[in-house]
């Protein structure tokens, strides 16, 4: 079979040469790989070639030396049928020629392209969009100028979304503190997360996972680079090629893996962090300046909105005037209660079921004057009206007709105001924080409105590093530790895959009119001047600024012209009047998210587990046994995507991950590894036998009468088939039944305790087996009570209040109690009064608290402690505490929150309040 190579030059779109004549062993071929199959991402190739010439002329070729990396393009085809093999662009720096008089061979080298992506960068939507896994390896892909398909083999799917052109990236993710990351480094980090690995190959980039090299049967997905659109399938078998070595090959075993170690890096779910306070981008507030802009993280509803206000821009909700041209009337004046003017957020956090969260916030009133008279600060309460809601449904709010203790807001004498709570989430969805237009008249509480000056919230023990660890054999060694970049994560808060895009915008938007308050023209430019709020409101939304009804294109926000007190916009055209700002509203993806955490093995699929896992699975199927390395010559024509075949023992399949081809001689350099995963192509007398997988499925949670549940599992051998399987208990009561232990499909009866786990194991025909669990657990209602049970002990009256908690928990939970604790002293005229309280556990003093003072008084403490299921719990109260003098007054008790450490369940009862009032002794 004969080969030769063009080079044609793009800029005159000719053809230069087709090279006929070449020194011996002069064009090669090459895929530079490395020595472990597990280690590749980005595969480049380069043609290495030289050609003939014997006219006695200098420099015959210098024109190649352009330093244009696109400039020639080279091809290497078949003669006989004129079919790509590959092709690339001449390297500049690559060109050598001999100075000699007789016949010189000129050397060239051409690359694919893929080397060439290292200092490269993508266009800027690229670093501030949702796109596509698939738009991002298509886009970097282009800046090769090697314009052919792609063929897309991933090595992991989403268990529900197939189709990664429907799983997006946030590429915000792509810059840090606006360094932006090349395309080199974008692909490679990609590439090593999906398990793959991209090359050119058979005229079509290839980024193929790496269980999928070892795999004879190609069901891909292919797809235009230039536009990202999918193609079509491609079901193919690779070439399986049996070759011979032109001399005994070097071996090297590879031992399987000790341990796996798979880690991701997850961010905490939080509001932003300008939630309460606006940044500064660049603009001067200076005389003459309206210090006000727009809050960035808070959506305005019937067109009022969040401003945050210079000197410090907390954003804040202030009253409106119903009379715009106010004149005095201040009580007359001010805008009544509008159940429609209202902020919410911009975007609103997921939060998934049971997930525990702490909330806070904090209020700071904005006066009308630092002094007024006849204001009674008994009116700052409930004065801001709010709510915080999962899925359009309350969880705390004022607005309620009772309205729970710790949901009132109370501000103090200095306008300060907090709210603090703990939830367990019941349901997954969207946290969403509204906040309504204040209202009422100045005079009578000297509020125009509220600064909100903190804003959190936050998950309980929340765990930064999603780890697992995979112990395949202890005999062995080595161990192989995976840091990935991008991972699942439902919040979508982590660097991670999302299964739709949660930035885009809805078809709702708010229109907020720029007046214009002037207009120049300098250097034949033309300049509007407006308020700051509206210069820093365009520059937000400069693809959505229109005047009179027309989007404005090739518009420019300039804070503090020329050092002066005048925001400007730039645009194309004098423009009179106002601006009109469109701010959509971002989509809110309401749908669940239990499947962005569901993956699998994309050549066995029977798995629905963490992103994680399915990647220590893939390592673990890859080098659960020892397998060869080998590095040999071998008389072939050899791809990089070809699978060989090599009698070592006996027939063994075998991926390249290293390859050079000379052309002339047919000869390939190869570095081989074994072939270890399904349809691996092994034959002979004895070949390794793969253990077969099996998937419990998803844990189950039980209602609290629920008695039946149903099993179902799903098994796959990859070189035989399953002939048995068991279903047994591990954990739980006596009772239960498994009515089919023996099937994959089995239900279960008479679940009456709160927790079980079961087992499946699976057996194929060699005898090997797998196994896999899932839990059940009941979520059960627990109400909680302080019950007196006693008001004296050896040093007086102490009234004491035991913990109920019916039903109790179960053993394996574990709970955190907190709540808070006053303490009231009432002197009765004594110069000297006194007040403590004590909290037993089992008998034992774990919290103290006590205060002494001159006259009466009232203090809080809080406390916080763990409680098992065979814990006593007492809170005493005494009224005399080891003094010899009585104390008039009363102490109480608030239990305010109870987590699930471990468990779960609906604890209702709360918050819990016990006081006990004696009366003077």
């Amino acid at each position: 079979m004969g080969y030769y190579v063009d080079i044609i030059d793009q800029v005159l779109r000719e053809n230069l040469f087709v090279i006929e004549k070449a020194s011996r062993s002069a064009i090669v071929l090459a895929w530079n790989g490395g020595d472990e199959k597990d280690g590749l991402s980005i595969v480049g190739s380069s043609l290495t070639f030289d050609f003939a010439h014997n006219e006695l002329i200098d420099a015959k070729f210098m024109k190649f030396f352009t330093g244009d990396e696109i400039r020639f393009k080279v091809e290497l085809k078949q003669t006989e049928d004129d079919s790509m093999i590959w092709q690339g662009f001449v390297v500049p720096d690559q060109y050598a020629e001999p100075y000699t008089n007789g016949v010189t061979f000129v050397k060239f080298t051409a690359s694919c392209g893929l080397g060439r992506l290292k200092g490269k960068y993508l266009p800027d939507d690229f670093y501030n969009d949702e796109k596509s896994v698939i738009a991002i390896f298509c886009k970097i892909l282009t800046l090769t100028s090697v314009d052919i398909n792609l063929i897309f083999n991933p090595a992991i799917e989403n268990s529900v979304q197939k189709d990664w052109d429907k799983i997006y990236i946030d590429t915000l993710t792509f810059a840090d503190k606006n360094k932006k990351m090349d395309a080199y480094s974008i692909l490679d980090m990609l590439l090593k997360d999906m398990l793959c690995v991209c090359f050119q190959s058979d005229n079509c980039w290839q980024i193929e996972g790496i269980n999928k090299r070892h795999i004879r049967g190609i069901d891909a997905k292919r797809y235009n680079i230039q536009t990202g659109e999918l193609i079509g399938s491609v079901i193919d078998k690779k070439l399986l090629k049996k070759v011979t070595a032109y001399v005994t090959p070097s071996t090297t075993m590879v031992p399987p893996y000790n341990m796996i170690s798979v880690t991701h890096k997850r961010v905490e779910p939080s509001l932003p962090e300008t939630i309460a306070k606006e940044s500064n981008d660049g603009w001067v507030v200076m005389s003459g300046v309206v210090g006000e802009i727009y809050a960035t993280d808070w959506n305005g509803n019937n067109n009022y909105f969040c401003k945050c206000i210079a000197p410090n821009y907390q954003n804040s909700i202030k009253k409106e005037w119903v009379d715009p041209d106010f004149t005095g009337n201040i009580s007359a004046d001010i805008a009544p209660f509008d159940e429609t003017k209202f902020i919410n957020l911009k975007n609103k956090i997921y939060v998934y079921k049971y997930q525990k969260l702490t909330i806070s916030a904090s209020f700071t009133i904005i006066k009308f004057a630092n002094v007024m008279e006849g204001v009674d600060e008994t009116d700052w309460y409930n004065t801001l009206l709010y709510s915080f809601e999962l899925n359009d449904e309350i969880l705390f709010s004022n607005r309620k007709i009772t309205i729970p203790e710790n949901e009132n807001i109370i501000f103090s004498s200095d306008g300060v105001a907090k709210l603090n709570f703990d939830v367990i989430i019941q349901e997954e969805g969207l946290l969403d924080i509204k906040l309504w237009r204040p209202f009422g008249n100045i005079p009578g509480n000297n509020i125009l409105g509220f600064e909100i000056t903190e804003m959190k919230v936050s998950p309980v023990a929340f765990n930064e590093n999603y780890e697992v660890v995979d112990v395949i054999s202890d005999e062995f060694t080595i161990d192989k530790e995976i840091e990935l970049t991008y991972a699942d994560d439902d919040s979508a808060f982590s660097k991670s895959f999302r299964l739709a895009k949660l930035k885009e915008a809805t078809v709702d938007y708010n229109e907020i009119e720029v007046p214009i308050l002037d207009q120049f023209m300098q250097n034949g430019i033309n300049y509007s001047v407006v308020h700051l709020d509206g210069a820093n409101l365009i520059s937000d939304n400069k693809n959505t600024t229109y005047h009179e009804g027309i989007l404005l294109e090739d518009i420019g926000v300039i804070y503090n012209y020329y050092s002066s007190d005048r925001m400007v916009v730039q645009t194309t055209d004098a423009v009179i009047g106002s601006f009109v700002v469109r701010v959509y509203k971002n989509n809110d993806y309401v749908d669940s998210r239990v499947s962005w955490m569901q993956w699998t093995d994309s050549v066995y699929k029977i798995e629905t587990s963490r992103y994680g896992q399915i990647v220590a699975n893939i390592i673990r199927r890859m080098f659960n046994v020892a397998s060869e390395k080998m590095d040999m010559v071998v008389h072939n024509a050899i791809k990089f995507n070809d699978l060989i075949l090599f009698k070592y023992v006996y027939d063994k399949s075998f991926v390249v991950t290293n390859l050079s081809w000379d052309i002339d001689l047919n000869k390939s350099t190869l570095t081989l590894s074994r072939a270890v995963y399904r349809d691996s192509g092994d034959s002979g007398s004895n070949p390794e036998n793969i253990p077969p997988i099996v998937n419990a499925g998803t844990d189950i949670v039980l209602t609290d009468a629920q008695t039946t549940a149903s099993l179902l599992a799903t098994a796959y051998d990859v070189d035989g088939y399953i002939v048995s399987q068991i279903w047994t208990k591990l954990e739980g009561g006596f009772g239960d039944i498994i009515m089919s232990p023996n099937q994959l499909a089995t239900d279960l009866q008479n679940l009456t305790e709160d927790s079980y786990k079961y087992q499946i194991q699976v057996t194929d025909n060699d005898g090997a087996t797998a196994t896999d669990t899932i839990s059940i657990t009941r979520i059960k209602d627990y109400a909680v009570s302080l019950d007196l049970i006693g008001t004296t002990d050896d040093l007086g009256f102490c009234p004491k209040y035991q913990l109920i908690i019916d039903p109790n928990i179960p053993a394996s939970f574990n709970l955190l109690l907190k709540g808070s604790i006053w303490l009231t002293m009432n002197g009765s005229g004594l110069e000297f009064t006194f007040s403590g309280v004590r909290i037993l556990r089992n008998g034992v003093v774990i919290f103290h608290a006590e205060h002494s003072q001159t006259g009466d008084a009232a203090y809080e403490v809080t406390f916080s402690i763990g409680y098992l299921s065979t814990d006593e719990i007492i809170f005493e109260l005494p009224q005399r505490l080891a003094l010899p003098m009585p104390i008039e007054g009363s102490n109480s008790v608030y239990l305010k929150t109870i987590d699930f450490v471990n468990g779960s369940g609906n604890i209702i009862g709360l918050p819990v309040h016990a006081q006990y009032v004696p009366g003077p002794f």
